[in-house]
């Protein structure tokens, strides 16, 4: 059994006091898809594109397809089940005063694997069909072994990082092909798998690829989302919308929240806000979404987890996410 996952989990249990937990993580790699995207040069069927060292988004490696070989699922898969059995022979080791919360899977996006494996549209458009599968191949082994036990967190920066770069006339037609790939890779798989969408604005180094202005890409994407799942007659995921990076405080400007008057209203909403070194922001971020939602939010987290914090920090986020978990909001 791992010490590390263990500590990890029991970590998040200790901390959490009165509150629920959504998922219960333990993750391995603190830089996300650093250790996956440096094993990728060991692939027969891949050649170094460019050298890097993954200090941020401008330095990593990328690569290409050898002449004359072919990308195989196997050749990129993330081998989550080999880390998820881990995790799972720990957990009965897991002190917790109720019911453990859900094993969370975190999985990247296909297309954020492909795109940062290739690091250019057209290649990486071309072989999502095979990143999904390796994923999709990793949630059916581990679903049919663990059923309820395991929640897929789907991790995707790519998609308003996308949206973000484009002209917002194509927004609304951008969102809708993102929507398309996401849904393809969801209903590829039992509509009976728990599955959490996590946008964020990227972490690599602690620094994210922009700062957001609205929430206008967040809400067309995931609007765009649940219209395709409804139609496939798919449950509709929670979805974690970040309203911070990470590296500045919560807006405490209405306008930036207007767009979730428009999320559609059976999308449970993770409320990405909690920063302790910003509490006044935070707490007026939580009143203004639910303002503008026009409804309770039920679960919320930190911009984009625990990762680029030290542990005193961590504690200092988790003990004011339960403070304002705890603290009602006043319409």
């Amino acid at each position: 059994m791992s010490k590390t996952d263990l500590q990890a989990m029991q970590w998040f249990l200790d901390h959490a006091g009165d509150t629920n937990l959504l998922t219960l993580p333990s993750d391995r790699d603190p830089r996300w898809i650093i250790d996956w995207l440096n094993n990728l040069a060991s692939v027969p069927a891949l050649r170094p594109r460019r050298a890097g060292d993954s200090t941020g988004y401008d330095d990593m490696p990328t690569y290409r397809l050898a002449p004359g070989r072919f990308l195989a699922p196997e050749d990129v898969s993330l081998r989550r089940v080999r880390d998820v059995t881990v995790a799972m022979a720990t957990r009965p080791r897991l002190r917790a005063p109720r019911d453990l919360p859900p094993h969370q899977v975190s999985l990247p996006n296909a297309l954020d694997l492909s795109y940062f494996c290739f690091g250019a549209p057209r290649p990486a458009l071309a072989a999502l069909p095979i990143f999904r599968e390796a994923l999709i191949q990793d949630v059916l082994e581990i679903h049919n072994r663990w059923d309820t036990e395991a929640t897929f967190q789907l991790e995707t920066p790519a998609v308003l990082t996308l949206l973000e770069r484009s002209p917002r006339p194509l927004w609304k037609m951008l969102a809708l092909g993102l929507a398309k790939q996401t849904a393809e890779l969801i209903t590829a798989a039992p509509p009976e798998i728990n599955w959490i969408i996590h946008l964020c604005y990227g972490d690599l180094a602690h620094r994210p690829m922009f700062e957001p202005t609205d929430l206008v890409a967040a809400v067309l994407y995931l609007n765009a989302l649940e219209r395709r799942l409804t139609k496939a007659g798919y449950p509709i995921p929670a979805a974690h919308i970040p309203l911070c990076t990470g590296t500045s405080a919560p807006p405490t400007d209405r306008a930036f929240y207007r767009a979730l008057g428009h999320l559609r209203g059976n999308i449970d909403m993770i409320a990405g806000l909690v920063d302790e070194n910003h509490p006044a922001a935070s707490r007026i971020a939580l009143q203004l979404a639910e303002d503008e939602l026009d409804r309770p939010i039920r679960t919320i987290a930190a911009a984009c987890g625990l990762g680029r914090r030290t542990p005193e920090a961590a504690v200092a986020n988790i003990r004011l996410a339960r403070k304002l978990a705890r603290t009602p909001i006043l319409h």
